[in-house]
C-alpha cells in the first residue's frame, strides 16, 4: 500500500512517502500535524476532479446536497435530512421511544462564516444508542438501504463527499472513540471471508491522549480476519486537537470502493484557506462486500463511547456541520 501525506507549514510544502502497514494501533507512520500558519495555500474548494495527488479525472453522474435553511425558517432539520437521505436516515435519540425524547438532537443555527448550519447535540447521561442503554451513544445521519441507490457505494464505484465541520474546544473526549464521520459497509449477510461490516472502514474521530494531547484521528480498519478476529486500526493521520477546534473546516473525501481501492482525504481551514491535511492511499481495501448487493455508505454526526464517563462533561455537547455534498461519478484517465 502506498501512502502519501502532505503537510503545509507556512509557505513550505513537505511531501512524505511512507507505508501504513502493520497491525499496531500505534502505527509508526502516524503523522501529527500542528499547523498554525496563516498563509493562504489555495482556496480549499473541490472541483469535479478532486485534488488527490494522483487523482484521475472525476466525471460526476449525480450530486446530492444537504443544506440548512436556517433556524425557525422553512423546513425542520429532520425534514431537510429526510428529503435527501430518506426517512429512516436519522439516528437521533429523540426518534426512539425508549431514548432521550424530550430534546430535538439536530437543530439549525446561523453564523457569519458559513451561514446556516446544523448542530448535532449529545448529552452524556441522557442519550442512548438508538433506544438501547449501552456503553455508547449515537446521534448520526446516514445513507442506508432505502436511500436513493446513487447514494450507496457498490463495488467499483467512486464517490466524492464534502462538508463543513466545526467542533468546540470545550467538547471533552475519552481515550475510546468519538466518531464524527464514518465510511461503513452494509452487507446482507456477514462473512469473515471479507472483513464483515461490523467495524467502520474509515473514521474521523476525536480521542483523548494523555501523553501527546487530544487528537483528531483518521483511522482505517480492515475489519475481521478470516477467523473472525478483529484486526487493529491503522492510523492514517493524527492532527493536534487544538489546531482544529473552534474553526470551520472544509473536509473532502474521494473513495473508490474496491479491494484494491483508492482514498483521498483532505482538510482545509476556512479562516485562511490553508490545507492542513492531505492523505492519499492507493491499493487500500475499501470493500467489505460478499455479493453484488452489499455497499458502503457515509455517516455523519457524533457516535461516541461513554464507558469512560468521567472523562466527558455532563453539559450538552454540540458538533456542527454544513453544506453536505455527495457525488457519484466515474474516473477517467
Amino acid at each position: 500500500m502506498i501512502r502519501f501525506v502532505k503537510q503545509l507549514v507556512l509557505s513550505c510544502f513537505v511531501l512524505m512517502l511512507c507505508s501504513c502497514g502493520g497491525n499496531s494501533t500505534e502505527s509508526n507512520s502516524a503523522i501529527i500535524l500542528d499547523d498554525s500558519s496563516s498563509g493562504n495555500q489555495g482556496n480549499g474548494q473541490q472541483g469535479s476532479g478532486g485534488s488527490g495527488l494522483n487523482a484521475q479525472k472525476f466525471i460526476p453522474i449525480q450530486t446530492f446536497t444537504l443544506d440548512s435553511d436556517g433556524p425557525n425558517l422553512g423546513k425542520t432539520a429532520y425534514q431537510l435530512i429526510w428529503q435527501v437521505f430518506g426517512v429512516g436516515s436519522i439516528e437521533s435519540p429523540d426518534l426512539y421511544s425508549k431514548d432521550h425524547t424530550e430534546v430535538e438532537h439536530i437543530v439549525e443555527a446561523t453564523d457569519d462564516v458559513v451561514g446556516h448550519y446544523f448542530n448535532f447535540l449529545a448529552h452524556r447521561d441522557l442519550d442512548y444508542n438508538k433506544g438501547v442503554v449501552s456503553d455508547r451513544q449515537r446521534n448520526e445521519i446516514k445513507a442506508y438501504d432505502n436511500s436513493n441507490p446513487n447514494l450507496l457505494g457498490y463495488e467499483g464505484e467512486t464517490f466524492q463527499y464534502s462538508w463543513k465541520f466545526k467542533v468546540s474546544s470545550e467538547l471533552e473526549l475519552s481515550s475510546k472513540f468519538s466518531h464524527f464521520f464514518q465510511l461503513k459497509a452494509k452487507n446482507a449477510v456477514n462473512s469473515f471471508a471479507n472483513g464483515d461490516d461490523d467495524q467502520p472502514i474509515v473514521t474521523i474521530s476525536g480521542v483523548e491522549k494523555s501523553a501527546s494531547g487530544n487528537e483528531l484521528q483518521v483511522r482505517y480498519s480492515k475489519g475481521t480476519d478470516t477467523l473472525g478476529v478483529m484486526t487493529s486500526d491503522v492510523y492514517l493521520a493524527k492532527l493536534n486537537w487544538g489546531s482544529i477546534t473552534d474553526e470551520w473546516l472544509q473536509i473532502f473525501v474521494q473513495a473508490t470502493y474496491a479491494e484494491n481501492g483508492h482514498l483521498v482525504l483532505e482538510i482545509t481551514r476556512l479562516r485562511d484557506n490553508n490545507k492542513i491535511l492531505s492523505i492519499e492511499e492507493s491499493g487500500i481495501d475499501l470493500l467489505r462486500a460478499n455479493d453484488s448487493n452489499d455497499f458502503v455508505r457515509p455517516k455523519w454526526g457524533i457516535y461516541r463511547s461513554i464507558s469512560e464517563a468521567e472523562s466527558l462533561r455532563t453539559d450538552e455537547e454540540k458538533v456542527s456541520f454544513a453544506n453536505f455534498v455527495v457525488t457519484k461519478g466515474v474516473l477517467q484517465e
